[in-house]
């Protein structure tokens, strides 16, 4: 790959992790004020819609890793809030992972044409990543003695999973639809970029 095709990428990357790094500061700060369940029920089909058009722009299932881990990376400025527990930073951070990371792997599913394919695609992912949330707050529990609600019980761990997950699935297969039946209007440029970059950071440091 070409050094100019590389940056473009680079760009591209760095375009759609601030754009979920954005929502996440904008929208998912305001749905915290709701029930769990709404905060998570919303947000995850908001990044499947944005990791699809990444997905779109970039052509790279890969690159879609990398666009959480800058959204995460937008999330890690909570580090230099004063008086902010670990955990609150921490946790949101690798659940952005776990969802970048089930999505980059279900694409081909997730962009098939058949239903059926789309419709397991939309369970896997959903219930997927929070299985691996689930196996890393037990871990986290372990090393830290940090407790979350999530594995406080069996059955908030249960519903957590299959409950949230099959309710968040049923979500993502609209999004997906949606998905298809929108276009950027207009080209993407590079310097579109940076100026998301900062919004994201910035509205990161003011909630």
């Amino acid at each position: 790959m070409s050094i100019k095709k590389l940056m473009k990428l680079a760009a591209q990357i760095i375009f759609f992790g601030a754009i979920w790094g954005l929502a996440e500061a904008t929208l998912g700060y305001l749905l915290h004020f709701l029930p769990p369940l709404v905060a998570g029920l919303v947000m995850f089909p908001v990044a499947v819609y944005i990791l699809m058009k990444a997905y779109r722009t970039t052509g790279s299932r890969s690159s879609l890793v990398l666009v959480g881990l800058v959204a995460a990376g937008i999330k890690a400025v909570d580090f230099l809030l004063p008086g902010m527990s670990v955990f609150k930073t921490i946790n949101p951070m690798i659940s952005i992972m776990l969802e970048s990371l089930v999505v980059a792997v279900a694409v081909p599913m997730l962009d098939n044409n058949r239903v059926a394919a789309r419709i397991s695609g939309s369970l896997g992912i959903s219930i997927g990543w929070r299985m691996g949330y689930i196996l890393y707050m037990v871990a986290q529990f372990l090393i830290s003695g940090s407790m979350t609600k999530f594995i406080s019980t069996p059955m908030l761990s249960v519903e957590f999973i299959l409950l949230n997950g099959v309710l968040s699935a049923i979500l993502v297969f609209g999004v997906l639809a949606l998905e298809k039946r929108t276009a950027f209007k207009t080209r993407f440029r590079p310097f579109y970029a940076p100026v998301m970059l900062a919004a994201a950071l910035g509205i990161q440091l003011l909630v």
